[in-house]
């Protein structure tokens, strides 16, 4: 049994409290937040000790884990103590605001010898999952192109850091950071990203929007789209290659449907509307990404996205915002931009 201090008690922390419910080797003993009445709502329903500050929580011997859903800005803070207890660490995405603040993150949980694993979650939906599994199999021949959207409405909450784009980073930092991440495990790592957006803009407090274009080291070439400037949340992604297509909508009944293209001398395609329906309320993906940091605890398995992969993930959302403010393309060299063309 693994026992878990949640730290941040908002939308994530409840999120994954729920997860943590349905799990029989995981337990929460400790919730923290700044606001007493939202830690004592989550730890009311499992039996959990309520602090203010992490502090307390994290250093307690009946704690073996620390769940960090904190605001962006305060996962290296919560992280860093956590190591310095001995105690593995899951933390939400993104892993932090800036390069070194993730770097930090990463060799503080090395030093101190616990595990770091971090919350891309779309990496455990059944769709994304599945569309992993069909191109390693070739279900549709050497791809070239990728589009990929992930829109939302503005976040509104109290005290809303999101609309600070020097905590959140905005929808790039934070909301289509799924899509680059789950891209560079279909595809390996980015060469160069050009984007433009509102993030600079005076819109952005009150809406966002951002469009990036990557080109992978093995030649495929993506169109990534982000939003908080819709009416409600929907995800697509569309992946052609020289056999066919892969499509994935969530606004769709059909959750996955790869379409053929005609083999050579045919009239018609070779299988049209082929279907692989993968159904996501099977098992929620948090609960899956959560079972799967207590697997790698107990087996000592590697995590499907460990503390460098995450800051790798960060820095291509880095580059693209830096794209956005500059206007000029920013290129990587072995999967790393280049420094002198992104912030740390």
């Amino acid at each position: 049994m693994t026992r878990i201090a949640i730290v941040g008690a908002g939308t994530m922390g409840n999120i994954h409290g729920q997860s943590c419910l349905e799990l029989p080797d995981a337990t929460v003993t400790w919730v923290v937040d700044r606001d007493r009445a939202r830690a004592s709502a989550l730890a009311a329903g499992h039996g959990a000790r309520v602090a203010a500050t992490p502090e307390e929580a994290v250093g307690a011997d009946d704690v073996d884990a620390v769940l960090v859903a904190t605001p962006t800005p305060s996962h290296r803070t919560v992280t860093e103590l956590a190591a310095a207890a001995g105690k593995d660490v899951f933390c939400e995405k993104p892993i932090a605001r800036s390069l070194a603040d993730g770097e930090a993150m990463v060799a503080a949980c090395a030093r101190a010898g616990v595990r770091l694993m971090v919350g891309h979650v779309v990496r455990f939906f059944p769709e994304y999952a599945r569309i992993h599994e069909l191109l390693r199999e070739g279900a549709v021949g050497q791809v070239g192109i990728v589009r990929a959207s992930r829109v939302n409405a503005y976040p509104r909450i109290d005290r809303n850091w999101y609309a600070d784009l020097a905590q959140s980073g905005g929808p790039i930092v934070d909301l289509m950071i799924h899509d680059l991440d789950t891209l560079r495990w279909y595809f390996g790592e980015v060469e160069r990203v050009y984007a433009r957006g509102l993030s600079y803009t005076p819109q952005q407090p009150t809406v966002d929007y951002a469009l990036a274009i990557l080109r992978f080291a093995g030649g495929v070439v993506a169109h990534v789209e982000a939003s908080w400037a819709h009416a409600s949340f929907r995800t697509a992604i569309e992946i052609a290659g020289s056999e066919g297509v892969i499509r994935h909508a969530s606004d769709e009944t059909a959750a996955i449907r790869i379409e053929h293209t005609a083999p050579d001398g045919a009239d018609g395609p070779a299988a049209e509307g082929v279907q692989v329906p993968r159904n996501p309320l099977a098992e929620s993906p948090y609960q899956t990404e959560l079972r799967h940091f207590l697997d790698g605890l107990t087996t000592s398995a590697p995590f499907l996205v460990g503390g460098e992969e995450a800051v790798r993930s960060l820095g291509v959302a880095l580059a693209a915002l830096e794209s956005v403010r500059t206007g000029r393309p920013v290129h990587f060299e072995g999967g790393r931009a280049r420094l002198e063309e992104v912030a740390r």
